[in-house]
């Protein structure tokens, strides 16, 4: 009786539409295929907090994890660690004792300590060069339509500590620290050989960096600098990436769908996003619509039933209010190579030389590919 209640709790609706399946948590990871670092999780396990570890990063996803770095000038000796940082650390705290920026100017200390929560996905531990992928089990209906809601929350960021000592006289000059993790996270949908077992680059990549014939809504939290030569921005932001139906997907300007749009997505705090997909232009959408020239090749109609369609990414009020932080005019059909017109979909994470732990607390999807639609028969907001 107990795995009858499982089975029907799995593909039953959690926020009011038509569900083709549905995690409320991840208690349940039936039809769930696991790749690279990722894994679930109970948030009450106990927070990574570093000892003296010395040396190279660890294999294992529970131990804790202190990177080192020393340089020299002319007159001074400067040694950089990166670990993560502790929850037990206010920001006043680091703002007393030495200068600080990133994503504990935003953090709340302890929220990520929440007792009584369910299993979530962990896509990856708060560990250096790691990268994970969470799939659907099957291939979805993806051309006449979909969508798919999540909640997300990110924790446990990395703290780079920088020390600077006068060669000369021995003495230690000033220190200065940031919390900043990395790198950030993607709802992916792909038609890549690899099937179910797909899984990208690490760093930068967020996991779907290399995965070919797909399509990323990237969730991005690396702090980008002049300094390391990226085209990214500096700020947490979401964007949609594709390098379409032939060649290698990745984070850069390259393969950038439209214009990023700024949102805290490593907060601390738990998010909600709303990812779809319209079999038709949207014209509700158009003052929120981006294009770049890397759209172009998509946006016409690609026969009956393969129209130019409109993707839409919500966020936290936006889902309410029904207002996309961005928003697109694209022919997934062009965009993809999907003869049957079904793809993977699912969420992949990657951490580089900072690093911090990507969750999605639930997952809910649903396809257009029905007579009643993911609106139970009622009609569409356009309509």
């Amino acid at each position: 009786m107990s795995a009858i209640i499982a089975l029907l709790l799995l593909f039953a609706p959690i926020r009011g539409v038509v569900s083709d399946f549905s995690y409320p948590d991840f208690n349940n990871t039936a039809g769930l295929v696991f790749n690279g670092a990722a894994g679930t999780t109970d948030c009450d396990e106990a927070t990574d907090l570093v000892e003296d570890l010395e040396g190279d990063a660890p294999n294992s996803n529970s131990s804790p994890s202190r990177l080192y770095q020393q340089g020299r000038t002319a007159t001074t000796d400067v040694f950089s660690t990166v670990e993560t940082a502790r929850h037990n650390s206010s920001s006043d705290e680091i703002s007393v004792h030495e200068a600080g920026f990133g994503h504990r100017v935003a953090f709340e200390a302890g929220v990520a300590l929440a007792t009584g929560c369910s299993t979530r996905l962990r896509l990856t531990p708060s560990h250096p060069s790691k990268a994970g992928s969470v799939w659907y089990e099957s291939r979805v209906p993806v051309l006449r339509g979909f969508e798919a809601r999540f909640r997300w929350q990110v924790s446990d960021h990395s703290v780079e500590c920088t020390e600077h000592a006068d060669r000369t006289l021995s003495r230690r000059l000033h220190r200065s620290c940031a919390v900043r993790g990395g790198d950030g996270f993607a709802f992916v949908l792909h038609g890549d050989p690899a099937d179910a077992d797909a899984l990208g680059g690490d760093g930068e990549n967020l996991g779907y960096g290399g995965i070919s014939n797909s399509l990323a809504v990237e969730f991005d939290a690396w702090t980008n600098v002049d300094a390391q030569g990226s085209d990214d921005v500096f700020q947490d932001h979401i964007s949609v990436h594709a390098g379409g139906p032939l060649r290698p997907n990745g984070p850069g300007k390259s393969t950038a769908l439209g214009y990023w749009r700024a949102h805290d997505v490593a907060d601390g705090k738990v998010h909600e996003a709303k990812v779809q997909y319209l079999p038709y232009v949207e014209p509700r959408y158009f003052e929120l619509m981006t294009a770049n020239d890397n759209l172009l090749p998509y946006l016409k109609d690609n026969g009956e039933g393969r129209r130019l369609g409109t993707l839409a990414v919500f966020v936290d009020q936006g889902i309410v209010e029904d207002r996309p932080l961005l928003a697109m005019p694209v022919n997934l059909s062009l965009l993809m190579d999907l003869p049957d017109g079904l793809a993977y979909v699912g969420f992949t994470a990657s951490t580089g030389r900072k690093w911090e732990k990507h969750d999605v607390l639930d997952w809910e999807w649903c396809d257009d590919d029905s007579e009643d639609g993911c609106w139970g028969g009622a009609s569409k907001p356009n309509q």
